[in-house]
């Protein structure tokens, strides 16, 4: 049986949790001895180029050369495709084709419009996708779409819909083009979640908050499964650091952007009353609305001297960073997974964080960690500073005994696109 990998995004990139746990999994799947192959998208270039990648073919396809996607797939030939990115234009390649998809969501932008999954209070959205509930969260990604919702919610759907695609048609207007395409967005976004919920075999998620938003948008009970990532071990697991007179090292690895809630854990650590404790961020901004709000937080924050800024590192540097620190800490909005988490859990470290969805699919309150509400400044701080009090030493074993490892989790995996294959015959 040969798979194929429709990587999340470029292959190589560390960028986001989606990315790297791709690369994870078609590194294990080799190591198996498995038949894969990957499509990877470059985001440049109009050409597709076949590389090999430690003895299986690696496909990577520039933004030009989407089109000739179904095309790169045939001459591949796979019993079973796993799409990760592209996903309604690989699926719809699937059913031509004849070959069952899986789809794993790796974020809530799958059904959400807005990419996040998050409402205008900042909290968990549990509405269905509409343009009455999207059009406010669509307009709030773009500078000033919030002053101007009071009058575009008052366009009628269709009219608004083809002033959009009227706009697409043109160089991009700088406001004019975001707030006018925004309805238009929307209504795409809803086709492109319908035609995957139509034609995937199965959807893969890790996480039982993001199941409860598809299947509210009309994805099937019977086409989805909950299945929690698996990650790569450490080869050892350092004992847990001494703590002397609260010197408390908290940490959070991964991208500096809002969604992360980075302002929410900052805020947080900074009204805590602590002089020894420390906070580490270890992790960069992306792309130029990741970096302003990196340096918003950097000014906000630049006379605590606990908050120590390591920058961006490779994903296997991670371990060895976070061996000396304490405590994982996350206050994301939505985290399908978190690879923050299940990485800090392996090293034997307790994890404070929100009530997220993937938070819960991995940490036990009070036993590996501790959970607190959303967007709570104060249950948060009130947490820390008990920690920062209470906590002198931690068994690891609390944490290691809930990892699953990325062995486990590909094998899990490979079951799954068996008995798909067995039943497309």
């Amino acid at each position: 049986m040969k798979v194929l990998e429709v990587a999340s995004g470029d292959f190589f990139s560390t960028y986001g949790g989606g990315q790297v746990y791709v690369k994870n999994i078609v590194d294990e799947m080799v190591r198996q001895g498995r038949d894969v192959a990957v499509v990877s998208f470059t985001g440049h270039g109009d050409v597709v180029e076949r590389r090999d990648y430690h003895g299986i073919g690696l496909w990577e396809v520039g933004d030009g050369a989407l089109d000739h996607l179904q095309e790169t797939v045939e001459a591949i030939a796979p019993d079973v495709i796993h799409a990760h990115s592209h996903k309604a234009q690989v699926v719809e390649i699937g059913r031509k084709l004849g070959v069952p998809v899986v789809v794993t969501s790796h974020h809530g932008g799958i059904v959400c419009p807005a990419g996040t999954l998050m409402d205008c209070t900042d909290h968990t959205c549990r509405q269905v996708v509409s343009h009455r509930n999207c059009l406010r969260c669509v307009l709030r990604n773009t500078r000033g779409g919030l002053a101007i919702y009071p009058l575009l919610r008052l366009l009628p759907r269709r009219l608004y819909i083809r002033l959009g695609e009227w706009l697409s048609r043109l160089p991009f207007i700088m406001f004019v083009s975001p707030f006018g395409g925004a309805a238009r967005s929307i209504a795409c976004k809803q086709r492109e979640w319908q035609t995957i919920i139509d034609g995937c075999s199965l959807m893969i998620s890790p996480c039982r908050e993001l199941v409860e938003a598809m299947e509210r948008n009309g994805l099937r009970h019977n086409k989805v499964k909950i299945l929690p990532h698996g990650i790569p071990l450490p080869a050892a697991v350092p004992s847990f650091p001494p703590i002397v007179d609260g010197d408390v090292k908290f940490f959070h690895v991964g991208r500096v952007c809002y969604v992360k809630g980075l302002h929410v854990l900052l805020e947080a650590f900074h009204r805590t009353c602590a002089p020894r404790a420390e906070m580490h961020l270890i992790g960069g901004s992306g792309n130029k609305t990741e970096a302003r709000y990196e340096r918003m937080l950097r000014r906000r924050f630049k006379c605590d001297s606990r908050i120590i800024w390591h920058g961006k590192i490779p994903p296997e540097e991670v371990y060895k960073t976070i061996a000396n620190l304490h405590v994982s800490s996350s206050s994301s909005y939505l985290e399908a997974f978190g690879l923050n988490i299940a990485e800090s859990l392996a090293m034997g470290k307790p994890v404070l964080a929100t009530r997220n969805g993937g938070a819960e699919m991995q940490v036990e309150d009070g036993v590996d960690g501790w959970l607190v509400p959303q967007n709570d400044v104060d249950a948060m701080r009130g947490r820390m500073q008990w920690i920062v009090e209470n906590l002198h030493d931690y068994d690891t074993r609390r944490s290691t005994s809930r990892v699953i490892s990325i062995e486990e989790h590909c094998r899990k995996l490979w079951e799954i696109y068996e008995e798909l294959e067995v039943r497309n015959y």
